[in-house]
């Protein structure tokens, strides 16, 4: 089958980046022909499909005034994403095309292209902007539930971007635009794949057609054997992701400064600024490649999230088990569905439970069968499950529009 896979970024930033390489990786492994379709950047990995990806825009620091203004009319509309997605569309034939995120650097207006041709459109989704202007549903330290029913201006009256009058103006025009005149979503997209029962349900409460929705987990990837030969012996926690308050790091470095005998490393990239005390309890270890993570991901006690937004899945947890490692979080999301309290690590409701649960962790009053963890992650989550879940959405949409046709 040929499946061109869609997403606003090349390279790996974040959770939703790792899974469409994932993906698209074991979409090739197992037959299947892939094109790309991005946006140009100067961290995207090399490929043969970048003559058709479209210039970059951006909305922070690191972007140019043109790219800003640009990006923002992207938002609503874009001749050349129009334009770049008709080439590709014409030069690859896909038989299904299948998105992840392309709001505001590849723009929406891409998806009735793709249906104009009546190619059947697969989306996985990774966040709750399709059906919210803030998407992670989350502001004021707290779950966001205030555009509900189509009450987008909400987030206007609660400047629930950013906290900034603006960009909220402009997420709230967005998704009125989006959602309540063109119907872009409704209209085009055919299946709308989510990792969690969780996102289905917000998913259906916020008006998505429900028979539309097909639940479909992340998956394991193969765990490469350590070739790495030095050794680390101080016991530590890792915390893994987008070092930033908002994925509560501060919260973590609180604990971490209460409890001895272990440390917390942190590894990834560093957002807005956040500053990473220079404490001896803490080592910042940088952004790592896939290979240095998966080293310290198995050389680690266990992972711990400070992250109270409501997670779609949890990749961060998932890396956890699939390593035979504990996860220790926030009861919030969909990490229920994953991590299951004493078997494979803990959730909990505040910051005093969690370190009262680390410190029972970290003396050895609580103990974990680490090759159990691994073997159940692996039989739930390995590739080929999904892989068998996803090419029978794919099949079934193919089959659907050619007697359409």
């Amino acid at each position: 089958m040929k499946i061109l896979e869609i997403n606003k970024y090349f390279f790996i930033k974040g959770g939703a980046e790792k899974h469409f390489f994932d993906v698209a990786d074991l979409l090739m492994e197992n037959g299947h022909e892939i094109a790309s379709f991005s946006m140009k950047h100067k961290n995207n990995l090399p490929t043969k499909w970048e003559k058709y990806f479209l210039s970059t825009v951006g909305y922070t620091s690191e972007y140019s005034f043109k790219e800003k203004i640009r990006g923002i009319f992207r938002m609503f509309y874009s001749y050349e994403a129009k334009n770049k997605i008709n080439k590709i569309l014409d030069d690859f034939s896909p038989d299904i095309v299948h998105i992840h995120n392309i709001y505001h650097q590849l723009s929406p207006a891409i998806l009735f292209e793709i249906k104009k041709r009546k190619i059947p459109i697969v989306m996985t989704v990774h966040d709750y902007k399709i059906v919210n202007p803030n998407y992670n549903l989350f502001h004021g330290n707290k779950f966001y539930n205030r555009c509900r029913d189509g009450k987008y201006y909400q987030c206007f009256l609660d400047k629930c971007i950013k906290n900034s009058y603006l960009k909220s103006f402009l997420a709230m025009l967005e998704i009125y635009w989006h959602n309540s005149i063109l119907k872009t979503y409704e209209k085009n997209v055919d299946v709308f794949i989510v990792p969690s029962e969780f996102v289905k349900t917000i998913l259906i409460e916020r008006n998505i057609d429900k028979n539309k929705i097909k639940v479909i987990p992340h998956f394991i990837k193969n765990i490469k054997e350590d070739k790495h030969q030095e050794e680390i012996e101080e016991k530590f926690a890792l915390c893994m992701g987008r070092i930033s308050k908002e994925k509560g790091v501060n919260k973590i470095l609180d604990i971490f400064q209460k409890i001895q005998g272990i440390k917390l490393y942190l590894a990834g990239s560093i957002e807005n600024n956040f500053k990473i005390p220079d404490s001896g309890n803490v080592k910042y270890l940088g952004y790592l490649s896939e290979d240095m993570l998966e080293k310290y991901i198995q050389k680690a006690d266990f992972i711990i999230s400070g992250s109270q937004l409501p997670e779609t899945f949890g990749l961060v947890a998932l890396e956890a088990i699939s390593h035979g490692k504990p996860f220790v979080g926030f009861n919030v999301g969909a990490y229920g569905e994953i991590i299951k309290n004493g078997e494979n690590g803990f959730l909990v409701e505040n910051a005093k439970e969690m370190e009262k649960f680390v410190k029972s962790i970290v003396c050895g009053k609580i103990v974990f069968n680490e090759m159990k963890i691994g073997q159940d992650a692996y039989l739930k989550y390995h590739g080929d499950m999904y892989l068998k879940k996803i090419e029978k959405v794919f099949i079934f949409k193919t089959n659907s529009i050619m007697e359409y046709k």
